[in-house]
């Protein structure tokens, strides 16, 4: 497992930001193409849950090994990943997990292998705009906490997956900012629009709306700005 990952500045193409997936692959690819996404040089980051609910997951799973498409972990992505006999086994089945306990031993253990490879827990992305992180739920105080997190710091990674303690604050009328970064996307919270902090941006606009929020690097750049 990879807590964190740097990603180096694209110099070919652009970047672009997605909301929670939720294996709606024809939804993303039609998405996309209303973008007038480049596949041979621009990138796509998913802010985490590409699985469960919609109808491809297991076509969702396997753009983890496209090059021009990163994701980081959410809570369904830690679902996926937990013994069949756990609790949160359990509460994936009934979460619109079904699909993956449908699937043979086999490939189940195939699934998580790609998971695991794949989705880190936060990225830190170089931009001409400044440092973008991305975590699907919250983002410590301190960014770089992320950065140097080991196993050890489980209750820092619970969070990065599953609360939704500072979109609560957000909704609240807190203000708050994350240091060390210039601004994070997250999904998580099921927003009907982008819904945004000081430098945090939450972009998981699909159960809501039915559409999938994707913003370029200097879309989102420019909501915070």
């Amino acid at each position: 497992m990879r807590i964190h990952k740097e990603i180096a500045m694209n110099h070919k193409g652009q970047d672009f930001f997605v909301g929670d997936i939720h294996g709606e692959y024809d939804l993303l690819l039609a998405t996309l193409a209303q973008c007038q996404f480049n596949f041979e040089c621009d990138r796509l980051f998913s802010v985490g849950d590409i699985v469960d609910r919609g109808p491809d997951s297991m076509k969702c799973v396997e753009l983890l090994q496209k090059p021009w498409f990163y994701a980081v972990r959410g809570n369904h992505e830690e679902m996926l990943l937990a013994d069949e006999a756990s609790d949160l086994a359990r509460i994936h089945r009934n979460a619109g997990g079904e699909w993956f306990y449908q699937c043979s031993v086999q490939e189940q253990d195939r699934l998580k292998v790609l998971v695991d490879a794949y989705c880190p827990f936060a990225f830190t992305i170089e931009s001409k705009f400044g440092n973008i992180g991305v975590c699907h739920a919250n983002a410590p105080s301190h960014w770089s906490a992320l950065q140097t997190a080991t196993l050890d710091d489980i209750e820092l990674l619970q969070d990065c997956a599953w609360s939704k303690k500072q979109y609560q604050q957000v909704k609240r009328g807190e203000v708050f900012h994350i240091d060390e970064v210039k601004f994070v996307i997250h999904g998580h919270v099921n927003c009907a629009r982008v819904t945004t902090n000081v430098n945090q941006l939450w972009i998981d606009t699909l159960m809501r709306t039915r559409r999938l929020t994707v913003l370029s690097a200097q879309q989102a750049y420019m909501v915070i700005a």
